[in-house]
C-alpha cells in the first residue's frame, strides 16, 4: 500500500469519529476498521503505517473504556514500530530513531497500564521485551533502566527475577561499569542462596562465582573501596591456606575450574604474564562467551602492567 493510500484510507475512518449533528460517531465500528486496516499493513509487511493504525485503535478502545483491547493495541503498535526500526537498522540505513522512540513510549504506556490494571508480571514482559530490542540494538546504557524495572516488578518469581538481575549485570558489564555490575551478581548470589534450599539454582551459581573473582580481579579491590564480603570471595582463591578444602572455595564449581581460578589469582599477584597466557588457555575453552570476555580484558590488564 502506497503512502498517499493509506493516508486516505486513515482519513476516511477519522472522519467517522467526528461529531454530527444529533448524531454520536460509532466509535467501535472505527476501531475496527483501524484494526482491519493495521493488519493488512502487518501482512503487506508495512509496520511503519500498520502501528499508527494500531495506536488510533488503541485510541478507540480507550474511548469505549475497554481496557484490554486498548492495551493490547498500543502493544501491537510499539511491536511495529519496533519492527519498523529493526528493519532500517538491519538494512545499514541512516536512521532519526523516530521509529525507535515511538515503540519506547509504547512499550512504556502499555507496561503501565498492565502494572495500573493490576498485572506486574505482564508489565515486567513488556519492559523486558523492549530491553531485549535495545541490548539487540547494542544499546546497553538504554537497556539497563527497563531491566530494572523488569526486576523490581518480578520480586515475588525467583527464577525471573534472577533472570532480569542478571541482565542488568551483562549491561553493567558491557558499559562497562565492573563496580556495579559485582554489586549486582553479589545481589543474585546471595537471593539465590537463600530462596534455594534444594540447589536447583547450581548452574546459575556457578556463572555468578566466576563472574564475580574475573570482575574482583579486574577493579583490584582494596579496603577502601569493597565491602568485606567481596573481599572474602577473591580470599578464597589465594590458595594460602594449609588444609584441602582450599582447593574448591566454591561448592558450585568443579575442582579442574576451581584450581584453574585459584592459579589465575596467583599468577596475577606475582606478575607472571607467560603463565597467565598459559592458564588462559586452559580456562577458556570451559567459560561462557561473557566470561572469556572478562578473561581477556584482565589478561590485558596484566600484561600492560609489565
Amino acid at each position: 500500500m502506497e503512502g498517499q493510500e493509506f493516508l486516505t484510507e486513515y482519513r476516511s475512518i477519522s472522519n467517522k469519529l467526528k461529531k454530527r449533528f444529533l448524531r454520536r460517531p460509532n466509535v467501535s465500528e472505527a476501531s475496527d476498521h483501524f484494526r482491519q486496516l493495521g493488519k493488512r499493513l502487518d501482512d503487506t509487511d508495512e509496520p511503519q503505517y500498520a502501528a499508527f493504525c494500531h495506536l488510533a485503535t488503541g485510541r478507540c478502545e480507550q474511548t469505549i473504556g475497554n481496557s484490554p483491547g486498548e492495551i493490547e493495541a498500543i502493544t501491537t503498535a510499539a511491536r511495529s514500530f519496533l519492527k519498523a526500526e529493526m528493519e532500517i537498522q538491519s538494512l545499514k540505513n541512516p536512521s532519526f530513531e523516530f521509529h525507535l522512540t515511538a515503540a519506547v513510549s509504547s512499550f512504556s504506556q502499555a507496561a503501565k497500564l498492565q502494572e495500573e490494571a493490576g498485572r506486574p508480571q505482564l508489565a515486567a514482559g513488556l519492559h523486558l521485551e523492549l530491553a531485549d530490542a535495545l541490548w539487540q540494538l547494542r544499546r546497553p546504557t538504554e537497556a539497563l533502566p527497563y531491566y530494572q524495572k523488569a526486576a523490581n516488578l518480578l520480586e515475588g518469581q525467583i527464577l525471573d527475577f534472577i533472570h532480569a538481575k542478571l541482565k542488568i549485570a551483562t549491561c553493567y558489564i558491557s558499559t562497562p561499569d565492573y563496580h556495579n555490575a559485582l554489586l549486582i551478581l553479589s545481589e543474585v548470589a546471595n537471593f539465590a542462596s537463600e530462596h534455594d534450599p534444594c540447589d536447583l539454582y547450581g548452574n546459575i551459581q556457578e556463572n555468578v562465582e566466576i563472574l564475580r573473582v574475573l570482575l574482583l580481579l579486574i577493579i583490584e579491590p582494596s579496603t577502601h573501596n569493597t565491602s568485606p564480603h567481596l573481599l572474602a570471595v577473591l580470599e578464597r582463591y589465594k590458595g594460602e591456606g594449609e588444609n584441602g578444602e582450599d582447593l574448591t572455595p566454591s561448592p558450585y564449581l568443579t575442582k579442574e575450574i576451581s584450581l584453574l581460578l585459584q592459579s589465575i589469582v596467583m599468577a596475577i599477584q606475582a606478575t607472571d604474564t607467560e603463565a597467565l597466557l598459559f592458564l588462559e588457555d586452559e580456562l577458556a575453552p570451559r567459560l561462557t562467551d561473557q566470561q572469556r570476555g572478562l578473561l581477556r580484558v584482565l589478561v590485558n590488564m596484566t600484561i600492560k602492567k609489565v
